[in-house]
């Protein structure tokens, strides 16, 4: 049921909402703020990883999932070390070595939006929580801050990184832009870990006792729904998408090596 639910959604999906209603590293990240509520940031961020593996094995383990899973958990390990330039290596070397396994990976629009919502994670995750402490530390008191800072940054800062830098693909494979997947996605994020695990456990569970593995699907079903009719209601509001017709490679190269170039420093 929640898979047939999760089918429909891919069939109505527009093209802005691809990088948290489909399985990608900034879908999986939502893992991090269920397991860093239960177990702290470093034993959360390990819970989440298991989490993404066990995932990717109950929904197939296909290529483009492992692929997902792979990026997801780099970007993960890269924020919780802190360490952008570790980030970026490890993301250049696991790149080359799918490449290598398969060249013309490089030409799919799953691998690149895999890649550079990776990067965009990488790139402005921590930057974005920053910014954000420092505007916020002005404005409220200490302990709102504490409070803000996580659920901000997960559910709103991790999917705008992850847009910045997955824009130019989209409209150079789609030829068009969502002008409300941000508010959008911000809407579906929250319910998202309940939909893989309980969708997941429905799976593990059913293999073992179909009775338990439906009461899991039971409960993932209202979330699911409620997804999918987000998205729906989004997807269809007028004016909701910009066409834009053919983008030409120069101009995507353009757009994201600007993204690149480092900020100036006052002199």
């Amino acid at each position: 049921m929640v898979c047939k639910r999760i089918h429909q959604l891919k069939n109505h999906i527009d093209f802005g909402f691809t990088p948290v209603a489909l399985i990608s590293p900034s879908s999986l990240a939502c893992f991090t703020p269920f397991s860093a509520g239960l177990l702290g940031r470093y034993k959360g961020a390990a819970l989440a990883v298991l989490g993404i593996v066990l995932y990717t094995l109950l929904v197939g383990a296909s290529p483009s999932v492992v692929r997902a899973a792979l990026m997801g958990g780099l970007s993960l390990f890269a924020s919780q070390l802190g360490r952008r330039q570790f980030g970026l290596l490890s993301l250049a070397v696991m790149a080359a070595v799918m490449a290598a396994f398969n060249p013309l990976l490089l030409w799919n629009p799953g691998f690149q939006l895999s890649f550079f919502a990776t990067l965009g994670l990488i790139l402005y995750a921590e930057l974005f929580s920053r910014a954000f402490v420092t505007f916020a530390a002005r404005r409220l008191p200490t302990q709102s801050v504490e409070r803000l800072t996580r659920p901000v940054t997960q559910y709103l800062l991790i999917n705008l990184a992850a847009t910045i830098t997955t824009l130019p693909i989209i409209a150079f494979h789609f030829h068009r832009l969502s002008l409300v997947s941000l508010i959008a996605n911000l809407l579906i994020l929250p319910v998202q870990p309940a939909v893989m695990i309980l969708g997941g456990l429905a799976l593990l569970l059913g293999t073992l006792y179909f009775s338990l593995g439906q009461l899991a699907a039971w409960l993932a079903w209202p979330c699911a729904v409620y997804t999918i009719r987000v998205v729906e209601w989004f997807a269809g509001l007028r004016g909701a998408t910009l066409d834009l017709g053919v983008i030409s490679v120069p101009a995507i190269v353009v757009s994201l090596t600007a993204q690149e170039m480092p900020p100036r420093t006052a002199a």
